[in-house]
């Protein structure tokens, strides 16, 4: 066997290898259901005849007028928002924001665009129930809470979310590949070359420990 056939052998042995861990990375297991929280059994209550939900503890954030303005732009974009606003906590029975905006997504079962405010935090958002143009909030809020200044950058949020393309159905993007298929391509790509270098290392590696025992 030839130095090159052997070359290209222990190459794409290391890709494929590379690739199969890619893959293993990409596609765990399921983990289990996330219990759903009281938090959000109440904010999808209040979003039965709403498109925002204020908790009680944060209720003088925003005035009348500023939470008509920003329910009436929720109400209107497409897809359709619905903002909660509470306040941040690390005993509220989940991990993620991510996590408590899908239950009150499925509680109420109105698909949209759902933000989660608490004052003086960041701010969180998650599709559900639609599958859509990647959607990312530039910058979090942070600083003093004055009712005015979130009003205006969640109305901007809103304004941006308003005519992204989208279909009804469950929503799996990933931040950054697009989608389930999109991370376990570029899994498997990256795993591919990471793979291919590293059979390309080796085979100079050998290539040179040869020359060296020629000499």
């Amino acid at each position: 066997m030839s130095r090159r056939i052997r070359g290209l052998l222990i190459t794409l042995i290391c890709a494929a290898a590379g690739a199969g861990i890619a893959w293993w990375v990409s596609t765990p297991e399921v983990p289990a259901e996330v219990e759903v929280t009281e938090r959000a059994r109440a904010a999808a209550a209040g979003l039965a005849d709403s498109h925002v939900y204020v908790d009680p503890s944060s209720e003088g954030v925003f005035t009348e007028q500023q939470l008509a303005r920003l329910d009436a732009a929720a109400a209107a974009s497409d897809p359709q928002v619905f903002l909660v606003v509470w306040p941040d906590s690390w005993e509220a029975g989940y991990a993620y924001s991510a996590d408590v905006l899908k239950q009150i997504g499925e509680l109420t079962g109105q698909p949209g665009l759902y933000l989660e405010f608490a004052p003086g935090a960041d701010l969180a958002h998650t599709d559900v129930g639609i599958t859509g143009e990647r959607f990312h909030i530039l910058g979090d809020y942070d600083g003093e809470s004055t009712g005015a200044q979130e009003t205006t950058q969640l109305l901007q949020e809103i304004e941006n979310n308003d005519g992204r393309q989208y279909e009804l159905g469950e929503d799996t993007s990933s931040n950054y590949f697009g989608g389930t298929a999109g991370t376990i391509a570029a899994g498997l790509l990256i795993g591919a070359f990471d793979g291919a270098v590293l059979g390309l290392l080796i085979l100079g590696g050998w290539s040179a420990a040869r020359r060296r025992r020629a000499r």
